[in-house]
């Protein structure tokens, strides 16, 4: 492993995204993090977007990314103006940048002379195999999604399963954030052994005293004695519009306060909520700054609509979020969610489609403070003892200490 003996670092790890940095994906910015604190060198390779100041940042001691442009969608822009609406030319468009992003991906990739490639998400993962293999190193693929499955109508859909059960099973290592994505994976694409499930939780931190919502509501002169917290992407696939009508029966003092962005009809949230007076939009609060925010509301509620498996095993790392600041959840009644939220005791499930029963139950959490506080109590030690990034890691770590304890004989 010559390469990873640069500054006596345990080994070279090459993580692939398409995305333009790992901090947009919390999970693989946490294994970078914690790989690079563990002794080996880690670079990921990401998108550069137009207005990017740099194409390379420095993450920790250890953890670098480097990004690369893809000029397609710019130059269709240039060439046809914004709106590339037709059906036909979005269609060219995606499949010429999807090529460029291959092609550019596989020559960093093979650049960076790592021991193991790491796919995140399955867009990255043929250049992350086509550049293992031909270097015989062994590839892990994180499948942070099932990525034709993402939503209801996944463009070239039919082309990300011919993907997944063509590469699977040329992966040394496949991971999964939930179990039931785990056995697809090894049923449906063919995994050459169990995936390894790893939960999407943040790295532990003791829960904090907070009033930075309560001050903001405050501020704004609106009279609350509950805060419900939905923080977040808002897009019809949360359920945002069914939440939103919920608030229409809340008791008297509970309010909605909403923190993320989106786009399309949601990219100006504020507007498309205006007509509710419960609710409150705040913009997006970078990843690391969400805490105080989190820690100072009373509930937290994250709802996926139910018309893909994608959802319907979601695995959400807002749920381990809200119990980890001590906050109540409402999810979801899908097979993973009530498992770990009424299972645990740390929350309550509701179908995320029905406004009345997404009422009733924020009601009821909201009038029962001592149901409230065991939930609480429940979650803080569920997230200290259990939940956490420092725990999911563990066998990851081990997997990938093995599979680099063989890259010299596959050499």
């Amino acid at each position: 492993m010559a390469s990873g003996s640069n500054n006596g670092r345990k080994g070279k790890l090459c993580m692939l995204a398409y995305c333009e940095s790992p901090t947009q994906l919390p999970s693989m910015f946490n294994e970078g993090t914690s790989l690079a604190g563990a002794g080996f060198e880690v670079e990921s390779l990401c998108l550069a977007s137009a207005s990017a100041s740099s194409r390379s940042e420095a993450h920790a001691p250890g953890f670098r990314t480097r990004r690369f442009p893809v000029r397609v969608r710019e130059l269709f822009q240039r060439l046809l103006g914004l709106a590339t609406t037709g059906r036909r030319l979005l269609g060219l468009q995606r499949v010429l940048s999807y090529a460029e992003y291959v092609s550019k991906a596989f020559v960093h990739a093979l650049k960076s002379g790592a021991d193991l490639y790491a796919a995140h998400d399955l867009p990255p993962l043929l250049p992350t195999v086509l550049a293992a293999k031909l270097r015989r190193k062994p590839v892990v693929y994180r499948a942070h999604e099932l990525w034709s499955e993402t939503q209801a109508d996944v463009p070239f859909a039919w082309f990300w399963r011919l993907l997944d059960r063509s590469l699977v099973p040329l992966c040394d290592e496949v991971v999964t954030p939930e179990e039931n994505r785990s056995r697809i994976y090894r049923d449906e694409f063919g995994a050459r052994r169990p995936p390894l499930t790893v939960r999407n939780c943040p790295p532990y931190k003791s829960p904090i005293e907070s009033t930075r919502l309560r001050d903001e509501l405050a501020r704004r002169g609106i009279a609350f004695s509950t805060i419900v917290l939905y923080q977040g992407l808002i897009d019809s696939m949360r359920c945002i519009e069914e939440v939103a009508e919920a608030t229409r029966y809340f008791d008297e003092g509970v309010v909605l306060v909403i923190i993320g962005s989106g786009w399309g009809k949601w990219a100006d949230p504020a507007a498309a909520l205006s007509g509710h007076d419960r609710i409150v939009v705040l913009p997006r609060v970078p990843y690391r700054d969400l805490p105080p925010y989190t820690a100072s509301a009373d509930i937290g509620i994250l709802l996926y609509r139910n018309d893909c498996r994608n959802n319907y095993y979601c695995a959400p790392n807002k749920v381990f979020e809200y119990m980890m600041m001590g906050l109540p959840v409402i999810a979801a009644n899908y097979p993973g969610m009530v498992a770990l939220v009424e299972g645990e005791g740390v929350g309550l499930c509701v179908d995320p489609q029905e406004p009345k029963q997404i009422a009733a139950a924020v009601n009821r959490m909201a009038a029962d403070r001592k149901a409230r506080e065991a939930m609480r109590a429940n979650g803080l030690r569920l997230s200290m003892e259990r939940y956490n990034w420092e725990n999911e890691f563990r066998p990851l770590f081990e997997r990938y200490r093995s599979l680099l304890a063989d890259a010299p004989r596959r050499a």
